[in-house]
């Protein structure tokens, strides 16, 4: 990239034909001779804007190619949280149930986070083959020793997504806004290399299947190894569009979960499954969304969940054996819309982990349940500037009924550009 723009730079003044297009929605810079108005490339930027909350928003400055059929992007967003915990702590920049600190501890805690400040670069085109079609990149600086860590890195057209990008077993669009970078401990969310396909038909129907890469997240011991998985995951969904802002989803999921037993050396398999509906409606300045998912198996599709090994775990008192729980999962949200920059939201989740053939008895201190409520405000003070402000509750619940649980208070600000 870095010797792109060099060589752009550095060619002949007769060549460098640079002009800003007056009256876009964003500044672009053209080689074309006429830039009067923006090239119809740009809209692709618009039709491809990502549904979820986080995501970054179209770039503020664009450069096209002297036909303009292709356009070039770089932008993203500086994100600034100060977070202040109080009776009782989570242990994690993020607010996970799954975290919250059990037995004696400290009773406060204040941290701030820039880690998900994100950049990406995304170039778009017409061709006849593909029609429009973009190709993305995009990362934060969540990698070990806050380093730049990989979120997305995909092409896409119309009817197709190759790369890695988050998963198809997700609504997207149905995601409450919160400061919190997590989100909800019962929102199924994760990222994977895949092939995703999706078709449109009449009266707002679609459809999307997708193959993608598995990553199992197990709970082992010495008598057990989880490693190479032999078969990709297999998401489908079904979605109807009722309006812009209103829409029912239904999908699921096939896994497969191998195993080896290391008492006997046999290698073991298990089908993993899930299933999930889930909604956004809209009336007038109301938004109402949920989403409700259950299976086995899918522990580390979820929010919280995914952070305790809960795909496959050991059966007690059966060595070289291992079994899948039961997971359910939900979420409700409201936002209402004060104006045009200022809105309020409010959103609960709980997250619920089934025992069976006695493994809450054999592993009492192993999460079993969450709970997420979170109450916030957002204002756009600019353009380009979001401030929110957030007040966040959760329980967290063992196999050994004990409950602990923990507040905290958000404050954040993004700047987009």
């Amino acid at each position: 990239m870095l010797s792109l723009l060099a060589t752009l730079f550095l060619m002949p003044a007769n060549a460098q034909r640079w002009g800003r297009v007056q009256g876009a929605p964003v500044t672009v810079y053209s080689f074309t001779e006429n830039v009067n108005t923006a090239p119809e490339v740009i809209n692709i930027f618009y039709a491809t804007q990502g549904e979820y909350f986080r995501d970054p928003q179209v770039p503020r400055f664009i450069l096209t190619d002297r036909e303009g059929k292709w356009a070039l992007g770089i932008g993203g967003y500086v994100m600034a949280r100060s977070e202040f915990d109080f009776d009782k702590i989570v242990d994690n920049v993020d607010f996970l149930p799954s975290h919250i600190q059990r037995g004696n501890g400290p009773s406060t805690q204040y941290q701030m986070d820039v880690s998900t400040s994100t950049l990406f670069i995304k170039l778009v085109g017409h061709s006849r083959l593909l029609g429009d079609f973009h190709i993305y990149t995009a990362g934060d600086w969540r990698g070990d020793g806050k380093t730049l860590r990989l979120l997305n890195a995909y092409m896409a057209t119309k009817y197709m997504t190759l790369g890695y990008s988050t998963g198809s077993f997700m609504d997207l669009a149905a995601y409450p806004a919160t400061v919190d970078n997590a989100g909800p401990c019962g929102m199924t969310f994760y990222r994977a290399t895949q092939l995703a396909l999706r078709y449109g038909f009449d009266w707002g129907l679609s459809m999307g299947i997708a193959i993608e890469s598995p990553d199992i997240q197990a709970t082992g011991n010495e008598y057990v190894s989880v490693g190479a998985q032999r078969f990709p995951n297999i998401p489908i969904y079904f979605k109807y569009q009722i309006d812009k802002n209103t829409h029912v989803r239904v999908g699921g999921i096939m896994r497969d979960v191998s195993y080896r037993n290391l008492v006997n050396g046999a290698q073991r398999q298990k089908i993993a499954w899930g299933a999930q509906a889930s909604t956004l409606l809209t009336m007038g300045d109301f938004h109402i969304s949920g989403q409700y998912t259950v299976g086995e198996g899918i522990g580390s599709l979820i929010n919280d969940v995914s952070n305790v090994g809960m795909d496959v775990v050991p059966v007690p008192e059966k060595d070289g054996a291992m079994m899948m729980l039961l997971t359910d999962v939900w979420f409700a949200s409201m936002q209402y819309n004060i104006n045009k920059s200022m809105f309020v939201g409010a959103v609960y989740s709980q997250s619920n982990i089934r025992s069976r053939k006695g493994f809450a008895g054999a592993n009492p201190d192993m999460y079993k349940r969450g709970q997420y409520v979170a109450v916030n405000m957002f204002a756009n003070i600019s353009q380009n500037m979001q401030l929110g402000i957030e007040y966040l509750h959760g329980w967290r619940l063992d196999f050994d009924e004990h409950t602990y649980n923990a507040n905290r208070i958000n404050l954040s600000a993004r700047y987009n550009f």
